[in-house]
């Protein structure tokens, strides 16, 4: 049977997945100013958006029985009710799943009733589950203001990292649309305004994870013996991968869209690319993220 803490990482990695496929799809779509080409995205993002919200609650129905086998004595924990209510009222991370699972009921409102159901309304509740990740963990090392800026700096990190995984599925959508004549203005002019914003979200991402780094293992991340420390290092080659991808499709590849017929599928295939690559930055960072950072 797979252990408690593998299950539970699981948990964790679908989690961050969903919530951060919800914002950055909905954060994307809430940049395109042409309402036709906006509806057209929306329809063709629900299902993927149903799919992501389904793996979230998955996540989080699942997270605190899995959460208390690991915690106690193994699986027969995750079956006592008194287990249970102990894990939730006693210890952070049990709190933190309790604001998971107010989110996913606001994220529930937004989706079953037809006035919130609308891209803000999900971008809103996603932001909020992206919130409940900086409850627990390395961001409740410290307290007082020194806590609630690095809680306040973890979150802009996840809704900058966020944007550009998220953001990156309706923009392969979009490219689609080049195609068509009706769109293309509509297109272009969205994908020059994510452009824009992707280069503050990489930036904010940048900042904020060396924020991070810093106030997680005290200074910079030096130590070879600590495994935290050269994940950490993994990922940063992962991320400078990224950056480099992400310029060449910007200024290599889009001015050529208008001349050349392959640069539309080239700049596709990389940014479908450029998506895996950040699912695998996602599930490092959820792996390491449970490893002590041996702080400097």
């Amino acid at each position: 049977m797979i252990e408690p803490a593998t299950a539970l990482l699981v948990a964790r990695i679908t989690f961050n997945l969903g919530a951060l496929l919800l914002w950055g799809g909905s954060a994307c779509l809430l940049l395109i100013v042409d309402p036709s080409l906006r509806d057209v995205l929306w329809q063709r993002l629900r299902f993927w958006g149903l799919i992501a919200a389904g793996l979230a609650w998955l996540a989080t129905l699942t997270a605190l029985p899995t959460l208390t086998a690991a915690i106690g004595s193994g699986w027969e924990a995750a079956s006592s009710p008194r287990m249970l209510t102990l894990v939730v009222t006693k210890t952070v991370i049990g709190h933190a799943w309790g604001w998971q699972l107010g989110t996913m009921l606001v994220l529930t409102a937004v989706l079953v009733m037809r006035v919130l159901r609308r891209p803000a309304g999900v971008g809103i509740a996603s932001a909020l589950m992206l919130a409940t990740l900086t409850v627990s963990g390395h961001t409740a090392m410290h307290e007082g203001m020194t806590g609630t800026l690095h809680r306040l700096n973890d979150w802009g990190h996840l809704l900058a990292g966020g944007f550009w995984l998220g953001a990156l599925v309706p923009v392969v959508m979009l490219l689609g649309q080049l195609r068509e004549p009706s769109m293309r203005a509509g297109a272009i002019q969205a994908l020059i305004r994510f452009s824009s914003v992707g280069h503050l979200a990489v930036a904010l991402g940048v900042l904020t994870g060396m924020a991070n780094t810093w106030l997680v293992v005290g200074g910079w991340p030096l130590e070879p013996g600590a495994l935290y420390q050269r994940a950490l290092w993994l990922k940063v080659v992962l991320v400078g991968l990224l950056m480099i991808m992400a310029l060449y499709n910007r200024y290599r590849l889009v001015p050529r869209l208008s001349r050349e017929a392959e640069a539309l599928e080239t700049l596709r295939r990389i940014s479908i690319a450029e998506i895996i690559v950040l699912i695998s930055v996602v599930a490092l960072v959820g792996w390491f993220g449970t490893l002590p950072p041996a702080r400097g």
